[in-house]
């Protein structure tokens, strides 16, 4: 489940979540915490160990000095107010391998660090803070390595010093407790106290989460997620655990009573049950009495850190200053960063100066190469003050960077040009060109940049346009020639002040800028550029994907509606505002013209198409400025979807979602030619109809016409199809819009799109046949080698649901079930009795060694399996597993060996095999067991992701009971018994209603129901025999379906069709999760639509207008 939907149940349900974090820092002292063992990393296992380390007998601690101050130095950080001046050690009982002495030397009852808080940005510049419970120091473990048939233990680890980080419970978002573990691993990279490198085990957390309903204080049993060494994890185990927790509370009602610990398994992303969580008790603490209490107020004292470097003030900074919040993270990711960063700007003062200028000319990976960071900041100060190019600085600190003893004020004086020569240049430029000088004086300040670029072909590229352009216009205000009024200038200074508070109350106002009207706004599209193009003038129009600042230069990445980028060059001899057109935000609309060009080599962008050329630009023109956008487009899948369907414009956008779209209405175009090549009509129906009682909800519509009656909006064109057949339209097809008033989900919409179809004078196989060519085409035609289609299968509703437990089987792998309820008839294990007894059955799922990748299923996953299980109807799972010698499972001593055997003989099990059981009634049996090898075919990753295995599902029953005990339809009330069984429907004895096989008939696609139909009851005896079967008296079946039923009498043909669904189709086909990602303007997962703000409460304007009367619930 998505982040957004877990949110909105969340909030649906009124609950909140509850996170804490025990975080496991290593500290790099050189040797280990109560020993002189070196505190170091190596391959060869058990070198650095003594007997104080492995726990033998008769063997003292010694506390290491350093272990403790570097905890202080956190503890500082935190803020903490060391209330705990003596500290003391505790004993923590376990017995564990990778334990030698079976208790952890820790501090329980006098911490070093009772207290502290932690401040954090969010990705969208909010804070939050996270209170600390308590810091202690602690021993850490041994490290054990598992082979095949033993497990193995390395000391190298063992009595190493470790810091936990433990929180209050105060977490309350998922994303929150990942930022926060950052912080912390960033805080202690900066205060040297740990290299806190993830891949080695240095720093993991232990994740504990529960649920409670908002506004309450109670806290519940949680989770602990433990050993997570990865944020991304974090993130992932926490989705996992609150949608179990979820889904518990949902069925429930009552929140999960078990208290427990799981495991993180990366590669099935899923929890795996450890055990039953202990509580302190369980650990029975008493003081260590082999170390003394220590005091360590003296140390307190006499360290000290420096807040300015830590991350979150460091991020303070750079936001105040401008700099994006997730640009910010960039610097404080690296102490190196942050603290070259911290000392420039303090010099500097203008953080997103000294962000912009670090970012443009050192490389992520080049700040260990600074040599001295004072002569980085003099070239900042030489550039801020604009004495040199930004071309300048970077060649520069290139050098620099290369050879600390690069000699950069000579490298500057000698490429810089004198103001002198400056101003001598533009007095001999305004000299000739008096006319755009009496312009540019006139207040046409723009004009200026025509002025720059003639300046700069006299002296070159060794002066700042911006001090050009300066200069340019101080000699032209020194000049009397034209003069501005003192009375307009005050007025032009008041203007500037009214607009600058206006601006500060606007949350952000778009800039005025001209309206441009074009007759034609491109020459080509981005795809349409080529090689063959370099030297050829061109226009592009389309949107600012990204702008570079290179000083001089700024390269825009443009992208049009063809979806490709192409770079687009300018310079400031061409454009002297180009410090105000790098401002340009991402998604504002130009049109550029100017030359294709050859890159130079260095420059080629093997990752674009057009890598080699770019465009030197000659005019850009600003069609409409954007906002700062809600989320980057590039990246709107990892984006909150709530966001996305608000901005659903911007969705639209990303490359993802426009192809997804683009195909949807390749494979409609192409269904509604192939149906028009083989004669079909495509033949509107009405949207407003009348309703019915049967089938799923229908939207009611008002009407002010008639006062207390309503339209309903079709949940398919079901009975106009069928009159059409009637009309004489022997083949109608239609792409139809339908509406079903359901809870939305992954595969569901309250609105959806459907292929619909009908035949007159046909039969069940040439609707298969049709349809399986018109599939096979969408298929080849629209996604060709994307896909490997095997041939379609068909299989009888009988096998389906004998085999697989239910009728949309996923046939891409096997686990096919077997019905063992004759073979343990006679067994008086109770699992298995009961459910005979009442007249259920027992089946089973035979794992072979080959599906389990010849590596037996893990503990945990036959937990989850269980979990999956209980999920879905059944008490627990039953299971066998086949040794090499012997039967190993908890239930054959009450099934009986012999039984045992009989099964492993019918289900064929071989050594290394695992069979599973579920034993309930038909339904839940199947129901489970169904739910299991989907589990089973995702973790034991037997599904071929890029294989499509399409089927049609015939035989289906015609009658089912319903939860009154009543016959009801499978699939519609107008479908054709088979024949063999259209006397038994006739004849409506009740003993052989539930016998009757209709001719009907399902298009499944890899676990899904993608199209179903059925031949039609065309006369009306059968209609009215359909309705009475089920209990309908005439009266009753004539006031639901008395339309079609008189048109039956009046010659209707024998007709069948079927529906696809389009959406659903689209999901498959596209590779998404949901069909909200194929859809264009999508509901939520609670039928809402965020762009337009519906369903939204009618006016009583207009609840007066349609004759209605509102009763709130």
């Amino acid at each position: 489940m998505e982040l957004e939907q877990l949110n909105d149940l969340l909030k649906k349900h009124e609950l909140e979540l509850v996170i804490g974090l025990e975080t496991h820092v290593r500290l790099n002292t050189k040797t280990k915490l109560f020993c002189s063992c070196p505190n170091q990393e190596i391959d060869q296992p058990n070198q650095h160990i003594c007997s104080v380390c492995t726990g033998q007998m008769g063997v003292l601690p010694a506390i290491n000095k350093e272990a403790i101050r570097k905890a202080i130095y956190f503890g500082k950080a935190v803020k903490s107010t060391f209330s705990n001046e003596i500290i003391s050690w505790d004993r923590k009982h376990y017995e564990y391998p990778d334990n030698p002495k079976n208790i952890q030397i820790t501090q329980f009852h006098n911490p070093i660090i009772p207290d502290g808080q932690v401040s954090c940005f969010r990705n969208d510049g909010s804070q939050f803070t996270v209170n600390l419970t308590q810091v202690h120091i602690e021993e850490d473990a041994a490290k054990l390595m598992h082979e095949k048939d033993i497990s193995l233990v390395d000391f190298n680890k063992a009595g190493v010093p470790l810091i936990e980080i433990v929180t209050e419970p105060c977490i309350r978002q998922i994303e929150d407790a990942s930022t926060y573990a950052q912080y912390i691993q960033r805080i202690v990279q900066n205060l040297k106290i740990s290299e806190a490198n993830l891949e080695k085990g240095e720093f993991k957390s232990d994740v504990s989460v529960s649920l409670r309903k908002k506004h309450s204080y109670h806290l519940n049993p949680r989770t602990e997620i433990k050993n997570l060494n990865s944020f991304k994890f974090i993130v992932e185990a926490l989705k996992e655990e609150v949608e179990k927790q979820l889904n518990y509370f949902i069925e429930n009602k009552i929140f999960r009573p078990d208290q427990i610990t799981v495991l993180w398994d990366a590669d099935l992303k899923q929890t795996k049950t450890m055990r039953k969580k202990e509580f302190e008790a369980d650990y029975r603490f008493i003081t260590e009495p082999d170390i003394p209490f220590v005091n360590i107020k003296k140390e307190i004292e006499t360290i000290e850190v420096d807040f300015s470097l830590l991350p979150f003030a460091v991020e303070s900074i750079l936001i105040k200053g401008g700099v994006l919040p997730q640009d910010a993270k960039f610097f404080t990711a690296d102490s190196l960063r942050s603290e070259t960063f911290v000392n420039i700007n303090n010099v500097i003062h203008d953080p997103l100066f000294v962000a912009k200028t670090l970012v443009n000319t050192i490389g992520a990976d080049e700040y260990k190469k600074i040599y001295n960071v004072a002569h980085l900041t003099e070239i900042f100060q030489l550039f801020k003050e604009e004495k040199i190019t930004a071309v300048l600085v970077q060649n520069a600190i290139l050098n620099y960077l290369k050879n600390p003893t690069f000699d950069y004020t000579k490298y500057f004086d000698e490429n810089t040009i004198s103001m002198e020569k400056i101003k001598n240049a533009i007095q001999k430029v305004i000299s000739e060109n008096e006319v755009i000088a009496k312009e540019i004086q006139s207040g046409n300040e723009a004009k200026a940049g025509i002025l720059v670029g003639k300046i700069i072909s006299i002296i070159g590229k060794g002066a700042s346009g911006k001090i050009i352009r300066k200069e340019i216009l101080k000699q032209l205000e020194s000049t009397d020639e034209i003069s501005m009024d003192e009375k307009t200038i005050n007025q032009h200074q008041t203007s500037k002040v009214k607009n600058q508070k206006k601006e500060s109350r606007d949350e952000e106002e778009l800039k005025r800028i001209p309206i441009i009207i074009k007759e034609n706004y491109r020459t080509h599209k981005a795809s349409e550029i080529t090689e063959n193009t370099i030297n050829k003038e061109v226009s592009l129009s389309g949107w600012v994907s990204s702008v570079r600042d290179h000083g001089e230069l700024i390269f825009i990445d443009l992208r049009d509606s063809s979806y490709e980028i192409f770079q687009v060059r300018l310079s400031r001899e061409s454009f002297p505002n180009l410090d105000e057109l790098v401002k340009l935000k991402p998604e504002t609309v130009v049109m550029v013209t100017g030359i294709v060009v050859q890159r130079k080599e260095d420059d080629y962008n093997a990752s674009l198409r057009t890598g080699k050329i770019e465009l030197e630009t000659t005019s850009l023109e600003i069609l409409n400025l954007s906002k700062t956008l809600p989320f980057e487009i590039k990246r709107a899948f990892k984006s909150n979807e709530t966001i996305r369907f608000q901005y659903k414009f911007l969705d639209h956008r990303n490359e993802e979602v426009r192809k997804a779209i683009i195909n949807r209405h390749k494979v409609i175009k192409l269904l509604r030619d192939v149906l028009d090549s083989e004669e079909f009509l495509e033949i509107e129906t009405p949207i407003l109809t009348a309703g019915t009682d049967e089938g799923a909800r229908e939207f009611i519509v008002p009407t002010r016409k008639k006062a207390g009656s309503f339209y309903t909006l079709p949940q398919a064109p079901q009975q106009f199809k069928q009159i059409l057949m009637v009309g004489g339209f022997e083949k109608y097809f239609q792409i139809a819009r339908c509406f079903r008033d359901e809870d939305s989900r992954g595969d569901r919409q309250p609105e959806f799109t459907q292929l619909d179809m009908e035949m007159a004078y046909t039969s069940m196989q040439k609707i298969i046949d049709l349809n399986t060519k018109l599939f096979n085409e969408v298929v080849f035609k629209i996604y060709g080698n994307q896909w490997i289609l095997r041939p379609f299968e068909i299989i009888t509703y009988k096998d389906a649901m004998d085999k697989y437990g239910c009728d949309r089987p996923d046939l891409r792998y096997g686990l096919q079930m077997q019905d063992i309820t004759e073979i343990v008839k006679e067994t008086t294990f109770q699992v298995f009795s009961k459910p005979i007894e009442a007249g259920g059955i027992v089946k089973c799922i035979r794992v072979s060694a080959k599906d389990q990748g010849f590596k037996r299923m893990s503990k945990g996953q036959i937990e989850n399996l269980t979990a999956i299980a209980q999920q879905n109807g059944l008490g627990g799972l039953a299971y066998i597993i086949v040794n090499e010698n012997d039967l190993q499972s908890p239930i054959i001593k009450f099934l009986g060996e012999e039984i045992a055997e009989n099964i492993i003989k019918t289900t064929n099990a071989q050594i290394g095999d695992i069979v599973f059981f579920s034993a309930s009634d038909y339904a839940t049996a199947n129901k489970a067991l169904d739910a299991i090898r989907q589990e089973m075919g995702r973790i034991l990753k037997l599904i071929n992701p890029k294989e499509l295995r399409p089927a049609w599902v015939i035989d289906f029953p015609m009658f089912e009971k319903n939860d009154d005990g009543r016959w009801t339809f499978t699939h519609n009330p107008f479908s054709m018994p088979a024949v063999y069984d259209l006397e038994k429907h006739l004849n409506g004895n009740e003993e052989e209603i539930g016998n009757i096989i209709a001719q009907q008939y399902d298009l499944i696609l890899n676990g899904y129901e993608i199209g179903g139909g059925s031949i039609r009851a065309h006369k009306s005896e059968i209609l009215e025999a359909t309705y009475k079967n089920m209990g309908y008296t005439k009266e009753e079946m004539l006031k639901s379906v008395g339309t079609i039923y008189k048109a039956f009498q009046y010659g209707a043909p024998p007709h069948g069709g079927i529906a696809w669904g389009i959406d659903r189709l689209m999901m498959i086909l596209e590779k998404k999760a949901s069909i909200r990602e194929v859809i264009a303007f999508p509901k939520t997962g609670t039928s809402e639509d965020l762009l337009f703000g519906s369903p939204s409460p009618l006016s009583d304007k207009k609840v007066e207008e349609m004759n209605l009367k509102l009763i709130k619930k």
